[in-house]
């Protein structure tokens, strides 16, 4: 065993279990707090139905669970389809939506966050050239008129597809409800996000603060948009090193990279196995999770 590998090693084994534990903690109460944000916009979207949260949680968990065994995030078609198992008459574009209205509050939150710390120089982190703007927003005008090409050749079809998305951000055209039911809740699951991290940074042996867990955070999840990799194994540890390559060792930083991916996945499998059971109504496993996978293939 060569010394580097050694020195990862005796830093996975030297992780506070009570640091742990709290980190376990948090990340449950994550995965509750983002089930019931979702839980309210499905609500909202069909307010005839009446949604109990255990099928909702059910859907993420199994959901957020496949995303890290199967590539191109399988996970959400996963979620997709068993939220529409469970409210009947709802329809794949709608629920799609509804969980498009979580990933935008978290694409605002990520960007704030970045923009704040990058600002302030917390982290070392770059923000992109002023000079990088035009070209930006040049890009968003060409695709802006081509969809409204392609809007005035398919307008049936649009307009009939508008609709259902519209059913889904239902929640978006009462602000009031939607800052208390779901962007406060969903405020909830980041600060717990947070403490994740903080904790699993404390429990290494590395700085531990807001800005640098937040960063570690948001860069976590950059490392699965694009997915090279199931849950962007490998790229994380690629961001995470580069954004604490100035605060830690290069062992320290793998240590803790490694060990959270995997607690991490560990957690997220044993919560989406229960949720599948829950979901398909089994107590075996196995079954448990063909089903998942074959919902994720659908």
């Amino acid at each position: 065993m060569t010394q580097a590998l050694q020195d990862v090693v005796d830093q996975l084994g030297g992780l506070d279990p009570r640091l742990a534990g709290l980190a376990l903690l948090l990340h449950v109460t994550n995965h509750l707090l983002r089930s019931v944000a979702w839980r309210n916009v499905l609500a909202a979207a069909y307010p005839e139905r009446r949604l109990r949260l255990l099928p909702v949680a059910s859907a993420y968990a199994t959901g957020v669970a496949l995303n890290a065994v199967v590539p191109a995030r399988g996970g959400d078609a996963a979620k997709v389809a068993l939220a529409r198992g469970v409210i009947p008459g709802s329809n794949v574009a709608t629920i799609a939506s509804t969980v498009s209205i979580l990933a935008l509050f978290d694409m605002v939150m990520a960007t704030v966050l970045v923009v704040i710390v990058a600002s302030a120089g917390l982290v070392p982190i770059q923000l992109p050239s002023l000079a990088a703007w035009p070209y930006v927003l040049a890009g968003a005008v060409v695709l802006g008129f081509a969809g409204r090409v392609v809007a005035r050749r398919a307008r049936e079809r649009v307009r009939a597809l508008w609709s259902r998305l519209r059913q889904g951000g239902a929640i978006l055209r009462t602000p009031a409800r939607y800052l208390r039911r779901v962007a406060l809740v969903q405020s909830a699951a980041w600060a717990c996000r947070v403490g994740v991290v903080m904790c699993l940074l404390a429990g290494f042996g590395l700085p531990a603060s807001v800005p640098i867990a937040a960063v570690v955070m948001i860069l976590c999840g950059a490392s699965t948009l694009v997915p090279l990799t199931p849950g962007g194994a490998g790229t994380q540890q690629v961001m995470v090193a580069l954004a604490l390559s100035q605060t830690a060792s290069a062992a320290a930083v793998v240590s803790f990279s490694v060990g959270m991916q995997a607690g991490v996945t560990a957690v997220n499998a044993l919560l989406g196995l229960a949720g599948a059971m829950a979901a398909f109504r089994t107590l075996r496993p196995l079954a448990a999770m063909r089903g998942a996978l074959a919902a994720a293939r659908a």
